[in-house]
């Protein structure tokens, strides 16, 4: 499933403003300011995600660069604006798309299904086939000899025998053949819902990518004492994103590094168990 994957800027606006100070010893305060209820997020659970995105700075450093204070300087803004709007619209037709492409595998699934049973069919249809001509010539042989000989009696009674197996035969290798056949046309009649499915899994797909072009979007802002957050996709990418700003109240800029926290896209972290680059690293300082 070819779906458009949208990069996220992280991009902190300069402010002339004096911005927050920190030392190892006297670690930065912060405390959330503002949590739009639309989000869905409680004040706890919002505190909570904001120690795990401090400890991505302090557990590779063994240094507490963040507390959490009600009366702290430094606040955070949940903001609830188009930008998350579009994202959470997003994220639903992503999760329904992601339903379709399931529905579509498990198809697949059942067809292939539908194919080894039908292999299974023809080769046991084959060896009923073969069989069945094998008795008809013993039959034949039977006949001929009858025909020839003056031992009617025993040679009727194993005609007769003879007989009675190859009706039996017929009738078996009758059904199977029927049974084969319901086979290929299940297995055909899959074969088309299959491709209807995979024909209107393109069709959403085409359309999701049409209606969620990738394009820019402000994530986050670190402005001097506030931090801003006005998009996310996740709670994963919550937590980083906050992290990358956190990174910027320590004073930190964007770097080259497409894989480390100040990178200024959230597109190639690891969001769920992001760890420290050595580039953020030595952001701070530390090597490994």
């Amino acid at each position: 499933m070819m779906v458009s994957t949208t990069s996220f800027a992280q991009i902190s606006a300069t402010s002339d403003k004096t911005h927050i100070t920190y030392s190892t010893t006297d670690p930065l305060h912060y405390r959330i300011a503002s949590l739009d209820p639309r989000l869905n997020i409680t004040t706890q659970q919002m505190i909570e995600l904001s120690k795990q995105a401090a400890a991505i700075w302090e557990k590779d450093t063994d240094q507490k660069y963040f507390v959490y204070d009600p009366k702290a300087d430094l606040v955070i803004h949940l903001v609830f604006d188009q930008r998350q709007v579009r994202s959470m619209k997003r994220s639903e037709n992503l999760y329904l798309l992601e339903q379709k492409q399931q529905i579509w595998l498990n198809q697949n699934q059942q067809l292939q299904n539908l194919k080894d049973n039908l292999v299974q069919s023809a080769t046991q249809l084959e060896f009923q086939k073969i069989e069945y001509q094998s008795n008809t010539a013993n039959y034949q042989k039977t006949l001929q000899k009858l025909e020839n000989s003056r031992l009617h009696k025993s040679l009727i009674m194993t005609l007769q025998q003879q007989q009675q197996l190859l009706k039996q035969q017929s009738a078996d290798l009758q059904n199977q053949i029927e049974q084969h056949n319901l086979l290929v046309q299940q297995l055909n009649n899959e074969v088309e819902k299959s491709k209807l499915l995979h024909q209107q899994l393109n069709e959403s797909v085409a359309t999701f990518n049409q209606t969620f072009k990738p394009q820019v979007v402000h994530k986050g802002q670190f402005d001097g004492k506030q931090i801003f957050i006005y998009e996310f996709s996740s709670l994963d990418d919550l937590r980083l994103t906050l992290a990358h700003e956190f990174g910027h109240a320590l004073g930190l800029k964007h770097t080259k590094d497409p894989k480390s926290l100040m990178y200024p896209r959230i597109k190639e972290q690891d969001a769920k168990n992001f760890q420290l680059t050595d580039v953020d690293l030595e952001l701070l300082g530390f090597s490994r």
